[in-house]
C-alpha cells in the first residue's frame, strides 16, 4: 500500500539556494520560499525579481450546523483578491461575496505562530487570523449585500484544546526542484454562526480546515482541489486533494493531498480529477494505489471570470457531496456517501 512518511519540519524552508523538501508532521516557523537559486530555466537573476514570481493563496473552509463555505485570499503581489462564500445546507442557496484589495507590502504573512490576512472595506470586512503558536485559527466577516444579495455576518473559530487539531507542511518540487511549492495544512473543530440580514443566530458545533501556499507560478497554471468535511458514523473527518500543472515530476514522493480522522493523518497518493460530463455534472477522482475513489456530484456551481490589465482569472467553486472510498494508513475503509464537500477549479494567467 502507498506510504509517504511524516519527519519533523525544518527550521527553514530554503537554505543556501535549495529547499527541504518533503511531507512534515508540524509546521515551521515560517511559510517563506525566498532564495532559490535560478528558479526559472536555470538562469541565474537577482533574487529580488524571481520572488514576484512567488504567489500565496490563503484558504478557510468551514462547515456549521447550517452553512459549508470557503473564504479564500489570493496574494499577486501587486494587488489582492478575497471572497467569501458559503451555502445553506438545507436549501442549497448559495451567497457570494467578492473583494479587490489595494497593494500592500504583504497580504499573506509568512508566520505560522500568528498572523492576520484581512480586507477592511466598510462594505466587505472579512479577515482569517491565526494565533497561541498555531492552534488557534478564526474567520470573521461583515459583508453589505445589494440588490442581488442580502447582508451577511459570521465568525468561526477553533477552541485552543482540540482534538482534532493537526498541522503539516508539504514542500514540493514544481516541478522541478529549482522551483517549489509549500502547502501548510491544519484541520480543526470549530464553532460559530452566521447571520443573513442581522436575523439572530445561535453557535453551532462543526469542522473546519486552513490552507495557506506558497509557489513560484508559471506564467499560465490550472488547478483543481477537492475539499471534504463533515462527520461519518460518529468520525469527524477532513480530506484535502490538489492536482494542478505545476505538481512535482515525482508527485508519489511530493504532493500535499492529505486525510484527517479523529485528528489522525494520512499522507494520499497523487489523484487524477475529471469531468467527461461537464464542469456541473459529476467529477471522477482516482489514484493508481487504490486508495482514492470517489465521484463528486456538483449540487451548487459559482462560476467568476475577472480581467485586471496583465491578470486574467477564471475559477469555479462547487457545493455538493462524494460517494466512494478513502483509505486510511492502517488499511481501514472509509464508505463515503452523500458526504458534504467542495471543489474549486480554477486558471490563472499572470
Amino acid at each position: 500500500m502507498y506510504s509517504r512518511q511524516f519527519c519533523e519540519p525544518p527550521e527553514q524552508l530554503v537554505q543556501n539556494g535549495k529547499a527541504h523538501f518533503g511531507s512534515f508532521d508540524g509546521v515551521s516557523p515560517a511559510i517563506d520560499i525566498r532564495g532559490m537559486r535560478a528558479p526559472y530555466a536555470g538562469v541565474p537573476v537577482p533574487s529580488i525579481i524571481s520572488n514576484l514570481r512567488i504567489k500565496s493563496r490563503l484558504e478557510y473552509i468551514f462547515s456549521l450546523k447550517d452553512f459549508i463555505g470557503l473564504c479564500q485570499f489570493y496574494d499577486f503581489k501587486m494587488l489582492g483578491l478575497g471572497e467569501i462564500i458559503f451555502w445553506n445546507k438545507e436549501t442549497g442557496k448559495k451567497y457570494v461575496y467578492h473583494t479587490i484589495m489595494s497593494p500592500r507590502r504583504r497580504f499573506v504573512p509568512v508566520l505560522t505562530t500568528r498572523g492576520i490576512c484581512a480586507c477592511y472595506r466598510k462594505a466587505r470586512f472579512i479577515k482569517i487570523s491565526w494565533g497561541r503558536q498555531h492552534k488557534h485559527h478564526a474567520l470573521t466577516f461583515k459583508v453589505k449585500g445589494d440588490n442581488a444579495r442580502p447582508d451577511a455576518e459570521g465568525y468561526v473559530y477553533s477552541p485552543i484544546q482540540d482534538d482534532m487539531h493537526t498541522d503539516a507542511l508539504f514542500v514540493c518540487p514544481s516541478p522541478a526542484s529549482s522551483r517549489c511549492s509549500a502547502t501548510w495544512f491544519s484541520s480543526m473543530k470549530t464553532m460559530g454562526h452566521i447571520a443573513i440580514n442581522g436575523e439572530a443566530s445561535q453557535d453551532s458545533q462543526g469542522l473546519g480546515m486552513m490552507i495557506l501556499n506558497r509557489t513560484y507560478f508559471k506564467f499560465h497554471s490550472k488547478n483543481s482541489t477537492a475539499y471534504g468535511i463533515g462527520n461519518l458514523k460518529g468520525k469527524n473527518i477532513v480530506f484535502y486533494l490538489n492536482t494542478s500543472n505545476m505538481d512535482a515530476a515525482a508527485s508519489d514522493s511530493y504532493n500535499s493531498n492529505v486525510l484527517v480522522v479523529d485528528g489522525k493523518q494520512t499522507a494520499l497518493p497523487p489523484v487524477y480529477m475529471t469531468h467527461p460530463f461537464g464542469i456541473d455534472k459529476n467529477w471522477i477522482i482516482q489514484d493508481t494505489e487504490s486508495m482514492i475513489d470517489l465521484t463528486f456530484t456538483p449540487l451548487s456551481v459559482n462560476s467568476r471570470t475577472l480581467n485586471l490589465i496583465a491578470l486574467r482569472t477564471n475559477y469555479y467553486t462547487m457545493y455538493g457531496t462524494f460517494e466512494g472510498v478513502l483509505l486510511t494508513s492502517d488499511g481501514e475503509k472509509i464508505t463515503l456517501k452523500n458526504f458534504p464537500g467542495l471543489l474549486h477549479k480554477g486558471m490563472l494567467r499572470l
